[in-house]
């Protein structure tokens, strides 16, 4: 039990030095691990087990982090930018950006192909700085995603995180590669890979 109490408390400080980003993933670990002390409770592993499983899942995290930077063809994690359009059919059709969506999802694609055209002017140097300052940009002013703040980042995230047509889109693009409209019930997205 005083392991349990310990591994607890040592997440719970370092979740309060994490930057929002990370708290949402160390938040996620802490889910598991929360589950796992749980059904220590009323399954009888010893309280060893429970914290080498926090342990375990914590290394994990960070492995995955790690590798997702390399150059594998089947990373653990990757880093996204993004823009969202959202449009009246969208599950939530409201945003920083206007508070009742009432656009079509063709005017939302339509809008999402303007802004790819300018992606793709802006990399025909082949330029990946210049594509990712024009992205950022544009995710500022056009993407009805709350990222837009961050120019669209959504930092480093798994499998299983995203809704699957955007983590499929996500994890088949190489670094440095944008990927065409990708639709999902949030809206309409086009995605640029960082890592």
């Amino acid at each position: 039990t005083t392991t349990t109490t310990t591994t607890t408390t040592t997440t719970a400080s370092h979740h309060k030095k994490q930057s929002p980003s990370s708290r949402k993933r160390v938040k996620t670990n802490g889910d598991v691990r929360e589950r796992k002390e749980k059904e220590h409770r009323g399954g009888g592993s010893s309280s060893r087990e429970s914290a080498r499983s926090s342990s375990s899942s914590r290394h994990h995290h960070h492995e995955g982090r790690s590798s997702s930077s390399s150059s594998s063809s089947d990373p653990k994690e990757v880093r996204v930018l993004h823009i969202l359009k959202k449009h009246r059919g969208s599950r939530r059709p409201a945003s920083w950006r206007n508070p009742k969506i009432t656009d079509s999802k063709e005017k939302a694609v339509a809008d999402l192909r303007e802004l790819i055209s300018i992606l793709e002017s802006s990399s025909a140097g082949g330029n990946h700085k210049e594509v990712r300052a024009t992205f950022e940009e544009l995710a500022r002013t056009e993407s009805d995603c709350s990222s837009a703040k961050k120019g669209g980042d959504l930092g480093f995230f798994g499998r299983k995180k995203m809704q699957p047509a955007f983590e499929k889109a996500s994890f088949r693009l190489r670094v440095g590669q944008l990927s065409d409209i990708v639709d999902t019930s949030s809206g309409v997205h086009v995605i640029l890979r960082l890592a």
